[in-house]
């Protein structure tokens, strides 16, 4: 029994189908591969400096050379200088004749330059500023001077004011600059403090400004000011007691560095 042909339409269709296909199959194989993402090709989303805060700690010397691989180049030989200088300081003397010595002036100019750099950089410059008040007197003892806590204070002052407010949301940064408010808190609440009769009320007042700059005022409080609330909420509110907003500072600080109090035994 003879079956009848297919129609002209059909075998149009066909071949037209068969085309595409061989169409599509050239253009498959002639496209070239998606290219691989190695995992070092993406960009970390954490800190490359593992645990910063052990470089704001006792025993700093034994991590701080690791700092070498990321500090500028142009900053390397100074930071380098400095921080060998320093971490082998002797016989804590008093911090403010140190540092109006030629090595203390070096030490200030490397600290200003390595803070106008990278966050890398900004991290070494906090290294030798608590290397600085552990190894140096800054205490204010019987006779009530205060000029070394508050000369401290005005390093760590400059250092929060140019990175306090960027370090809020940057892991390698927030927790050292969290800790570096401590320490200045503690600073200058022992310069305001520190005569026998009444209060110095110099440096409570600039700590009061710089405080309400960096971490807002209550109910208003910056991105810098909910991270401390968030990690340190006992020094957090602190800062809207109209009597002393120094003192939960203070004595956070005094958790976290129980021995850094000006009189080298923290070393």
């Amino acid at each position: 029994m003879a079956f009848p042909s297919k129609s002209p339409i059909a075998t149009r269709a066909v071949m037209a189908l068969a085309g595409v296909l061989f169409v599509f199959a050239l253009l498959v194989r002639g496209a070239k591969p998606a290219a691989l993402v190695r995992p070092e090709d993406t960009p970390a989303a954490e800190p490359r400096i593992e645990q910063p805060l052990q470089l704001l700690a006792r025993g700093a010397a034994l991590r701080v050379a690791e700092l070498d691989r990321w500090i500028s180049k142009n900053q390397l030989t100074e930071w380098k200088a400095v921080r060998g200088t320093v971490f082998a300081l002797q016989d804590c003397p008093p911090t403010m004749d140190w540092l109006d010595g030629a090595e203390g002036q070096r030490f200030e100019r490397c600290v200003a330059a390595l803070r106008g750099g990278t966050r890398e950089d900004a991290l070494a410059s906090l290294v030798l500023v608590f290397q600085l008040a552990r190894a140096t007197e800054w205490k204010p003892g019987m006779l009530g001077h205060t000029q070394h806590a508050e000369r401290l204070g005005a390093l760590l002052e400059g250092w929060l004011r140019s990175w306090s407010a960027r370090s809020a949301k940057d892991a390698l940064l927030v927790e050292p600059a969290l800790s570096a408010t401590l320490l200045y808190g503690r600073a200058m609440r022992i310069a305001w403090r520190a005569p026998v009769l009444g209060y110095n009320a110099a440096p409570y007042e600039r700590a009061r400004a710089l405080l309400n700059e960096i971490a807002g005022e209550s109910g208003h409080r910056s991105e810098f000011g909910e991270a401390l609330q968030s990690r340190h909420p006992a020094a957090a509110r602190g800062l809207a007691s109209d009597k002393d907003v120094l003192e939960g500072l203070e004595e956070e600080c005094a958790v976290i560095y129980p021995k850094l109090v000006g009189d080298c035994e923290d070393r």
